[in-house]
């Protein structure tokens, strides 16, 4: 009895980095062209005695093995994805100044999550990006960042003003002291101050 050794079997003897590698390659949309001209795997066919056709592929894309590399490998971009995601949301944000910043925060968050979210369809995976996504465009809105900060302007302008009042005002204090002291020094040869110099100081300080 003739023992039939088909495309899949065959493939499945070659080692398993260049399995693997061959996987990869596929999940990247190679065609058989680019699979068989890989230095590796037309290495590892030519050892073997192998050459892959259109069929081979049919084969190997139906094998349990493709399909949990597929997965694995999903979740592996997913992962790097989220932790991208998240290392964006921390160098962008830094200090939290705002509601908005944090919602938009939030909303990064949970499209980060989603990696973890095996269990759903496809469908139902496209859909909740779509309505994070459109939560995040809508969190997003140029207008309301501009007028925040506008606002943040204004708010940094008026205490830039107040700060330069009330330096001036103590400027203008410590002038008034030196000056009354000088008018109470230059008399102290007096008996006492005298109605004028009196008079004088008062006025200095009704002015602080």
């Amino acid at each position: 009895m003739k023992n039939y050794n088909g495309p899949r079997s065959k493939f499945s003897m070659l080692p398993h980095q260049i399995r693997w590698r061959a996987y990869n390659l596929l999940s990247d949309g190679a065609t058989l062209k680019a699979l068989t001209a890989d230095p590796d795997i037309k290495d590892a066919l030519e050892r073997a005695g192998m050459k892959l056709s259109s069929a081979n592929l049919a084969g190997i894309r139906k094998n349990k093995e493709y399909a949990d590399f597929c997965a694995m490998r999903r979740k592996h971009l997913e992962a790097k994805q989220k932790d991208m995601m998240l290392t964006a949301i921390a160098q962008g944000t830094g200090t939290l100044e705002s509601m908005t910043d944090q919602a938009r925060c939030k909303l990064m968050e949970a499209l980060s999550d989603l990696s973890d979210l095996s269990d759903l369809s496809d469908e139902d995976r496209i859909k909740a990006l779509r309505s994070l996504a459109q939560s995040m465009a809508a969190i997003s809105n140029p207008a309301k960042d501009n007028q925040i900060a506008e606002l943040k302007r204004r708010i940094r302008a008026n205490e830039e003003w107040r700060q330069a009042a009330e330096t001036e005002w103590k400027n203008r204090e410590a002038e008034l002291l030196a000056r009354i002291a000088e008018l109470e020094g230059s008399r102290k040869a007096a008996a006492g101050m005298s109605k004028e110099t009196l008079a004088e100081v008062e006025d200095k300080i009704k002015l602080l």
